[in-house]
């Protein structure tokens, strides 16, 4: 059974291998351009935040930084490949065909079947991913460490061990739509949709509260009112706070100093059409405002990163159990 199934994905298990080891290539070949840029970095010791830009700038410019977008693309696209292309069509391709009717009648049981097949298509996705995610990381450290940005929704689900917890879900979630649908090519589309779909949802309303973030009340001055709009036939007013620095922020709200929400009235002398934009941000520092801001901060990397891996390692396991159910139970 196992070389059976080592002959059904032997294909597509070569050429991850070589797909990773080109990657692999690229990665070492542009990693001492970043540890050329990164040099005056670790240097500095104080005073380094002129240094910290200069090297941002500099690596935005150079040639490594087309290698790292292809890196931060390739980190989301490896599981969904995996779940579309590995995971959809290892059971519906045997419904689709009638061969589950020859297979499931010789000596190997429906479940011992089912759990080689598991277990070939997670070794390989967990192994894969897992490779690149720690390349990937380990690659882009020094430009994580310059921007202390890696915790922010676009940079996060391609660091660390999340990646991999993505691959495992995504190719459980291929195998459940196929063995569903019983046909590969809507199999692969439902997959696609879910998967896609379950990644957006989570740093747009579940991420932020999987661990406790920060909550600070600081004083709105002029220099940091970030942006603001304003209904001249109303006067109401809605005014941005700065986001904090270094970062994900949650929440940011502009309060009166008993709490409440500001929304004007404005002052239409100070922050109307024919006013500067100085002179209404003095009018507003004059009103003694204060943001309300929630934020995760680079610390809150690795507490996150654990809450949403165990969260969809946990939905997978729940989708492999199904699968051995309904394998067992439902399919005829």
């Amino acid at each position: 059974m196992i070389w059976f199934t080592w002959r059904q994905v032997r294909s597509q298990t070569v050429i991850t291998a070589a797909a990773l080891a080109a990657f692999g290539v690229l990665l070492l070949v542009t990693a001492g351009i970043i540890t050329d840029l990164y040099a005056e970095v670790a240097a500095c010791h104080s005073g380094c935040e002129s240094v910290v830009s200069t090297f941002l700038a500099r690596f935005r410019a150079s040639a490594a930084f087309p290698t790292y977008l292809a890196a931060l693309g390739a980190m989301y696209l490896l599981p969904l490949l995996l779940g579309i292309f590995g995971g959809a069509p290892l059971i519906a391709r045997e419904l689709e065909s009638g061969t589950h009717r020859l297979v499931w009648n010789q000596s190997v049981t429906r479940t011992r079947w089912l759990a080689v097949r598991l277990a070939a298509g997670v070794a390989i996705a967990v192994t894969s991913t897992g490779l690149l995610s720690w390349a990937v990381t380990v690659w882009s450290q020094r430009v994580d460490s310059a921007s202390q940005d890696r915790v922010i929704p676009l940079l996060f689900g391609s660091r660390g061990i999340l990646p991999v917890a993505y691959a495992l879900f995504a190719f459980l979630l291929g195998v459940t739509t196929g063995m569903l649908l019983r046909k590969v090519v809507p199999a692969i589309a439902l997959t696609l949709a879910l998967y896609v779909g379950s990644v957006v949802a989570m740093p747009l309303w579940v991420r932020a509260h999987l661990v406790p973030p920060v909550h600070d009340t600081i004083a709105l001055t002029a220099d940091n009112v970030q942006g603001l709009s304003l209904s001249p036939s109303s006067g109401q007013m809605t005014v941005v706070g700065a986001e904090t620095a270094n970062a994900w922020t949650v929440g940011n709200q502009t309060i009166l100093p008993d709490g409440s929400t500001f929304t004007g009235p404005a002052d239409l002398s100070a922050c109307g059409p024919e006013a500067s934009p100085t002179t209404c941000k003095e009018w507003l520092a004059s009103l003694h405002l204060r943001q309300d801001v929630l934020y995760h901060p680079d610390s809150h990397f690795w507490p996150l990163q654990w809450a949403e891996a165990g969260l969809f390692v946990g939905l997978a396991v729940l989708l492999g159990a199904f699968c051995f159910w309904w394998v067992r139970r439902r399919i005829v």
